[in-house]
């Protein structure tokens, strides 16, 4: 009897043994993925290209005067060429002229004579003056050889470049503040409007007297 029981107890040990329980895993809720809102496509409209103004505007290859000193009741010839230009004026005594021409002038008195050019771009102005004395210019008489602006044209803000040549000055100087000089040299201006600067050049046996315009646009 005690064997039966014996051998009862180890088979439901062994039976024990193979029984397998499997858990369920614990359900998990669902995670709520709440729908995200279109959001609206916007575009950045192009940069807007920046504009500068235009520089095309008149051009005055040559203004001048030869020669640029005479004795009162001579003549000296006054030549100039302009291009891109639809209308080209002269003061003072002149009329109706071609873009590009001389002419024989003889005022009585030291003259300065300006150059006005006009296209759609606007107005360019140039000078040049004639220094008109009561005595013949001898071989130490003040010459100027030059006096040019480098560009004639600028934009407000910008530079231009005198640059000069005289021989037999004593003194030379350059008006619109600048101040003496010598007699042959450049240097820097910025004017914020057009402006016209004057050379003078002078010794013991006269003065001479130039002009240039630089025109700001």
């Amino acid at each position: 009897m005690r064997k039966m029981v014996l051998t009862l107890l180890v088979v439901m040990i062994l039976a024990a043994g193979c029984v397998t329980v499997v858990t369920a895993p614990p359900s998990i809720p669902p995670t709520e993925n709440p729908a995200t809102p279109e959001q609206p496509v916007t575009t950045s409209p192009p940069p807007a290209e920046a504009t500068t103004p235009s520089l095309n505007f008149p051009e005055v290859a040559i203004f001048n005067l030869v020669p640029a000193n005479i004795v009162s009741g001579s003549y000296a010839t006054l030549t100039w060429d302009v291009r891109n230009s639809f209308d080209v004026e002269i003061e003072p005594g002149f009329t109706i002229i071609r873009p590009q021409g001389s002419q024989p002038v003889n005022p009585p008195y030291t003259t300065t004579y300006r150059l006005t050019a006009t296209n759609a771009q606007g107005s360019i102005v140039a000078t040049t003056t004639l220094t008109v004395s009561g005595v013949p210019p001898n071989i130490d008489t003040p010459v100027i050889k030059s006096f040019i602006a480098n560009p004639y044209v600028i934009r407000s803000g910008g530079s231009s470049i005198l640059s000069w040549q005289t021989v037999n000055g004593s003194s030379v100087s350059i008006d619109k503040n600048v101040g003496t000089v010598s007699g042959e040299g450049s240097t820097q201006v910025s004017p914020t409007v057009t402006t016209t600067y004057m050379l003078t050049v002078t010794s013991p046996e006269g003065a001479q007297f130039q002009t240039v315009t630089v025109n700001v646009k």
